[in-house]
């Protein structure tokens, strides 16, 4: 028999102590987010490929990915400074938790480093997440669209985390207005939410003493699939799924 579909709450962006921006051990992430009621996770750790850690609830899967992080002073317009992010999603799990290392063919043209951190994205054997666009302003609507050519599916339009410029500003769309304009150029790509996450069991102590929090359950994706890696993966790529910051679709007719 096949195995049942039905919507799964995922989480494609967060950090553990193997990042360098959290102190959260990668167990205890596991831990927390299937205390979230989460059916399956993403380590995105900063260009380091995390094995997954077992699940203390059985239908939580924790999968494998990298945060393909490319930060410079300059890299060409539409501003400055550049830090291009781009996940890895579902990578192959190499036999040891390893580094990631980046190169560009211009590391001076941002179009050349995201072709990059795509190209990287497929040699781990995963699915490209472009992430934050309006952080710094790292991708406008041309490039966007030019790198959809290039096989991009998923963009992270709604980052939850603090920081991402997600409303835009005066001289800047806001990330639902970039996607429209996106679309508008004939390019499919499909908007994932997500939370960024760095803070978990030390979230609370970190606001009591004013402190940046970036914490997690604020952004996710409900996918329509099998509790399988490779579902999942495809439902993804096919945009069978929705995404959220709050709210849950009960009920589709």
């Amino acid at each position: 028999a096949a195995p049942p579909m039905a919507w799964r709450k995922g989480q494609t962006h967060l950090h553990s102590d193997r990042s360098g921006d959290s102190r959260t051990p990668p167990e205890t992430v596991v831990r927390w987010y299937a205390e979230h009621g989460y059916d399956f996770i993403v380590f995105t750790d900063h260009n380091a490929v995390t094995r997954p850690r077992p699940s203390p609830r059985p239908t939580m899967l924790v999968l494998s990915g990298a945060e393909l992080t490319w930060n410079a002073p300059t890299c060409g317009p539409p501003s400055s400074p550049c830090n291009l992010h781009v996940n890895a999603l579902f990578a192959t799990v190499p036999p040891d938790d390893r580094a990631v290392t980046l190169s560009a063919a211009d590391p001076g043209d941002r179009a050349s480093i995201f072709a990059a951190e795509l190209a990287q994205a497929n040699a781990l054997g995963g699915v490209a997440q472009l992430n934050h666009p309006n952080y710094h302003y790292a991708a406008d609507a041309d490039l966007l669209a030019r790198l959809a050519g290039q096989g991009l599916r998923l963009v992270e339009f709604s980052n939850a985390s603090i920081g991402c410029q997600n409303e835009g500003d005066a001289t800047h769309p806001s990330t639902e207005a970039l996607w429209d304009a996106v679309l508008d150029r004939g390019a499919n790509v499909w908007n994932v939410a997500s939370d960024d996450a760095h803070h978990y069991d030390d979230a609370a102590g970190l606001r009591a003493r004013g402190e940046t929090v970036y914490e997690g359950d604020r952004g996710w994706v409900m996918v329509h699939a099998a509790r399988e890696p490779e579902a999942l993966r495809a439902a993804m790529v096919r945009g069978e799924f929705y995404s959220s910051t709050g709210p849950r679709i009960a009920r589709i007719d």
